[in-house]
């Protein structure tokens, strides 16, 4: 079962290594590459923006 998690909390439109994160998961999506998507996801969650002391 594949549990896609991209519509989790969204990162802020401004940080540029959150865009180029989901930019890497749509297109390991596309190439059906669920691994590298996932690891995507985590890389964008786990980014510090500054909120609740990250």
């Amino acid at each position: 079962m594949h549990i896609h998690e991209s519509n989790a909390a969204s990162p802020p439109a401004s940080c540029s290594i959150c865009q180029r994160l989901r930019r890497e998961e749509a297109e390991a999506e596309a190439r059906h590459d669920h691994s590298r998507a996932a690891d995507c996801r985590v890389l964008v969650r786990r980014h510090p923006h500054g909120e609740e002391g990250r």
